[in-house]
């Protein structure tokens, strides 16, 4: 019986023979390009993913359902140029496709991934798809920014006029007041 989570026949020489013969991508070459991509960006990887971060919430932000409509696609081509012929449960783009959908609004799907391209895909689904998928039916319009983020990155809080200082000072006031007059 094959131990949890590896594959039947998956062994060492398996993993080899597929390597040899081209139908298994080489994982550290494709790590080693994208940190090389991402330390060469100015700012460097950290600068990066902050930017990649904004333009995501920025194009959610005024346009939430075609955001959802191309997040479902193309995470449903990944999944199947990641999945076909490896997995028996996705044998055309509408298995990738539900696989994609369900996993986005809930987290979960009965398609299991088995090729680690598949499970990275699976992976960027449960994290942020759910997070999508609450805003897929807000009204388009100008993106929002996130409260106590400066346009630099770093977090300030957002400056507070002094009327509005006065009336929360007042409201804890009578606050405290109303406390201090309840029997003990």
């Amino acid at each position: 019986m094959p131990r949890l989570g590896v594959i039947a026949g998956d062994d060492q020489s398996s993993r080899e023979a597929r390597y040899a013969s081209g139908s298994e991508m080489n994982e550290r070459a494709l790590i080693t390009l994208g940190l090389l991509a991402a330390c060469t960006t100015p700012g460097g990887p950290g600068k990066a993913m902050t930017r990649l971060h904004e333009k995501m919430r920025d194009y959610q932000a005024r346009e939430p359902a075609n955001a959802i409509v191309l997040t479902v696609l193309g995470a449903a081509a990944a999944f199947y140029v990641a999945e076909r012929g490896r997995n028996a449960k996705v044998t055309s783009f509408y298995d990738a496709l539900v696989y994609a959908a369900t996993n986005l609004s809930v987290g979960y799907s009965d398609i299991f991934a088995k090729t680690p391209a598949g499970k990275a895909v699976g992976s960027l689904l449960m994290t942020y798809g759910p997070a999508l998928a609450t805003r897929a039916l807000d009204p388009p319009g100008a993106p929002q920014p996130v409260a106590g983020a400066s346009s630099t990155g770093g977090a300030h809080p957002a400056p507070v006029s002094d009327a509005a200082v006065e009336r929360i000072v007042a409201s804890l006031d009578a606050i405290l007041s109303e406390l201090r007059a309840r029997p003990a």
